[in-house]
């Protein structure tokens, strides 16, 4: 697992395909969430749908013997806090089940802003929430 800061809004994140990383992946989206302004609220449904997008991830990479990372970007935009979940299955090799389109149903109701797209080898899941209230204050990085 990496954590680092890629620019001035975004951290990305790299897991490993196992269902106990989608754990981890859960407590830094919330955490993140709240340190850049989602309301209070609304925290445990940004935990609650970036789990199922890196779920949805790691059973697919499972499912093909896949043993890249998954990666996670947490961008905060001045007025929206955005987590995008990269697999790396092409969209082609795998048809959406019935639980794929169940998860993916799930996100769309937690995120008030979702997207499923084609990127790079794979596919994205894009979830976007409105920042409510103030960021709390950032501590510099070097």
């Amino acid at each position: 697992m990496r954590l680092w800061r890629a620019d001035v809004g975004t951290a990305s994140l790299q897991i490993p395909p196992t269902p106990d990383q989608v754990r981890l992946a859960r407590l830094v989206a919330g955490a993140a969430a709240r340190r850049c302004g989602v309301d209070e609220d609304v925290l445990d449904e940004v935990r609650l749908a970036v789990g199922e997008a890196c779920a949805l991830a790691v059973i697919k990479h499972q499912d093909t013997d896949l043993a890249a990372d998954i990666r996670i970007e947490l961008t905060d935009f001045p007025d929206r806090f955005s987590v995008r979940v990269f697999d790396q299955i092409p969209s082609s090799s795998t048809s959406p089940d019935t639980d794929e389109s169940m998860a993916l149903a799930l996100i769309s109701s937690l995120a008030p802003e979702s997207a499923v797209e084609a990127a790079g080898p794979g596919t994205v899941v894009e979830m976007t929430w409105p920042i409510e209230g103030p960021a709390l204050a950032r501590p510099e990085l070097g």
